[in-house]
C-alpha cells in the first residue's frame, strides 16, 4: 500500500514525511518537481505519477501537497480518497486546537 507521505509546500520544501514499510528517499520527489515546474498552476499538477520504481498519489489542498508514494498498482482513487481524509484530519484536529488555545489564554481579550 502506501510506503511513504511526503508533505510539501507551495515554496517545494519537504516539511514532513512518514515512512511505513520502508524508508523512501526524497530523491523520489524529484519526479514530482518536475511535474510541478511543468504545470501551468499548482491544481494542474497530475495525481498519478509514474516513476520507473514507484508511483506518487499527490492532493493539493490549503497551499500543500500530499505526496503518497506507493511501489506496487493499488486503485488510485482509494489513495486519493485516503489523502483527503489525512487533510480533513488534520483541518479538524488543528483548528479544535486553535479554538481551545484562544479560550483558555489567560491573555485572551
Amino acid at each position: 500500500m502506501i510506503h511513504s507521505l511526503f508533505l510539501i509546500n507551495s515554496s517545494g520544501d519537504i516539511f514532513l514525511e512518514k515512512h511505513w514499510k520502508s524508508v523512501v528517499s526524497r530523491s523520489v520527489c524529484d519526479y514530482f518537481f518536475e511535474a510541478q515546474e511543468r504545470a501551468t498552476e499548482a491544481e494542474n499538477v497530475p495525481p498519478v505519477i509514474p516513476t520507473p520504481h514507484h508511483y506518487l498519489l499527490s492532493v493539493y489542498r490549503h497551499k500543500i501537497f500530499f505526496v503518497a508514494v506507493i511501489q506496487t498498482e493499488v486503485p488510485p482513487l482509494f489513495v486519493i480518497e485516503f489523502l483527503h481524509r489525512v487533510v480533513d484530519t488534520f483541518q479538524y484536529y488543528y483548528s479544535g486546537i486553535s479554538i481551545l488555545m484562544q479560550h483558555a489564554s489567560p491573555f485572551a481579550q
